[in-house]
C-alpha cells in the first residue's frame, strides 16, 4: 500500500510540474505574440523569456501554430469562464451580446496585453474554432429570429458584432480610453443592431458583476508584462 501511495504522489507531482510548465510556456507565448503577431516565428523567442530549452517546448508543442491555438483556446476557456455565469441567465438574447461584450471590454481594458493579442489575430468568421463565437451567433441568430433586431442576415450581423468587438480591443489595448468606453460601444453595437433608443440604453447599463481572475491564469499572468500596442 506504502509503494502505491509514494507512485501515485510522484504520479501527481510530475502532472502539475508538467502543467506549470506548460502553462508558463503559454504565458510567455502570449506576451510574445501579442507584441509580434500570430504570424511571427515565436518559438526561439518564447524560450528565451521562459527560460528553457527548444528540448523542453517539443514536449509540449510541435510548431509555432499548434503553439497559437493552444494559447487562443486557453484565453477563450478563461474569457468563457468569467463571461458564462453571467450571460447565461439573461433570457433576452440583446441582453446576453451586451453583457457578454461589455464583460470581454471590461477585461481588455483591465489587461491591455490581452487587447494587443486579439487585435493581432485575423478577423474570425462564422467558422472560426475561437470559443464564444459560436455562443454570439447562436445569440444573433435568436434576436433576429425574434425581430428583437432589425432585419438583416444572420452573417452581416455576426460580422458587424466581431468587428466591433475586434475594433473595440485594439482601442483598448492602447491603454488610453476612458472606463465608459465598454458600455459606449456595447450602446453603439446595440443601436446598430436596431433596438430603440432607449431600451438599448437599457440594455447597456445592465448591473454587472466585477471583473475576478485569478493571477495563476493566462490573463492573471499578463498584468505582469506591459502591452505592446498593435501597430
Amino acid at each position: 500500500m506504502g509503494e502505491e501511495v509514494q507512485v501515485d504522489w510522484r504520479t501527481r507531482v510530475a502532472a502539475e510540474r508538467r502543467e506549470r510548465t506548460r502553462a508558463k510556456l503559454l504565458e510567455c507565448a502570449l506576451l510574445v505574440f501579442s507584441r509580434k503577431g500570430p504570424q511571427a516565428a515565436v518559438i526561439d523567442d518564447v524560450l528565451a523569456l521562459a527560460g528553457m530549452s527548444r528540448g523542453s517546448f517539443y514536449n509540449y508543442f510541435r510548431t509555432n501554430e499548434e503553439l497559437l491555438v493552444a494559447v487562443a483556446g486557453e484565453i477563450g476557456n478563461e474569457l468563457l469562464r468569467i463571461i458564462d455565469p453571467v450571460v447565461q441567465p439573461h433570457e433576452d438574447p440583446a441582453a446576453r451580446i451586451a453583457c457578454g461584450a461589455r464583460l470581454l471590454m471590461q477585461t481588455v481594458h483591465a489587461y491591455p496585453l490581452l487587447g494587443a493579442f486579439l487585435a493581432r489575430l485575423p478577423m474570425p468568421d462564422a467558422e472560426s474554432q475561437l470559443i464564444g463565437i459560436a455562443f454570439l451567433a447562436r445569440d444573433l441568430e435568436q434576436g433576429l429570429a425574434q425581430r428583437r433586431f432589425m432585419a438583416m442576415p444572420a452573417r452581416v450581423a455576426l460580422d458587424f458584432v466581431v468587428g466591433v468587438l475586434f475594433s473595440a480591443a485594439r482601442s483598448l489595448s492602447r491603454g488610453t480610453q476612458p472606463a465608459s468606453y465598454p458600455d459606449d460601444m456595447a450602446l453603439a453595437m446595440l443601436l446598430g443592431l436596431g433596438l430603440p433608443q432607449e431600451e438599448a440604453r437599457r440594455v447597456a447599463a445592465l448591473p454587472l458583476p466585477a471583473i475576478a481572475i485569478e493571477d495563476s491564469s493566462i490573463i492573471g499572468a499578463a498584468r505582469h508584462y506591459p502591452a505592446a500596442a498593435p501597430d
